[in-house]
């Protein structure tokens, strides 16, 4: 009897370490969990939390400080529909990556891809309208940017609609470029290279 008392305790203790360890490998992945976005993307939740790697820091070597490059300035259209999306929930999702210059989905952007399209097709599911923004850094020129980031916010887009079964309705890519840089100062810095998910809740 104690014999099998001591399997059937040990059998729980290595379940409880397996789930343990499994927890653990989820959340260093740095995607954000489905609850995160939910979170994020839900009416009356303002400000702009960013999933991911943290933005390195100013003094990192690795940055380049330059701000000698002309940056494109917004139209006035665009500056309308900042200010129009500044006030709805948003989430910017640093771990939704692309292959170097191209609108090619990186592997370790599908965990946060799925937690989105679950989010959108679960608690936000009532909500009818998201925009999704692609970002870039200054490499290159304003219009070739323009085109990279419009194709990049449309690979999430259709990833979301084709891969997770959101309606295709709900769903608006908007191609930012480089003119909405988060590290202004450092304006080559891949903090700048993001997507933004917007609810532009009625």
């Amino acid at each position: 009897m104690r014999l099998r008392s001591s399997v059937i305790s040990s059998a729980i203790g290595l379940a409880i370490m397996l789930s343990a360890a499994a927890a653990m490998a989820q959340s260093s992945s740095g995607a954000p969990s489905e609850g995160d976005i939910t979170r994020s993307l839900t009416p009356k939740s303002r400000g702009l939390p960013t999933f991911g790697s943290s933005p390195p820091s100013p003094s990192n070597p690795a940055i380049q400080s330059t701000t000698t490059a002309p940056m494109a300035t917004p139209s006035k259209a665009q500056q309308a529909h900042t200010a129009a999306t500044e006030a709805h929930p948003s989430a910017t999702l640093n771990t939704i990556q692309f292959e170097f210059g191209s609108a090619e989905l990186t592997p370790a952007s599908i965990e946060t891809l799925k937690n989105l399209g679950n989010a959108l097709n679960h608690a936000l599911a009532t909500q009818p309208h998201f925009v999704i923004e692609g970002h870039t850094d200054a490499t290159g020129t304003p219009a070739y940017n323009q085109e990279l980031s419009q194709q990049r916010a449309q690979a999430v887009m259709d990833y979301l609609v084709k891969q997770m079964g959101v309606a295709e309705a709900r769903l608006q890519a908007v191609g930012k470029g480089a003119t909405e840089p988060v590290a202004g100062s450092s304006p080559y810095s891949p903090v700048n290279r993001r997507v933004v998910v917007i609810n532009l809740e009625s």
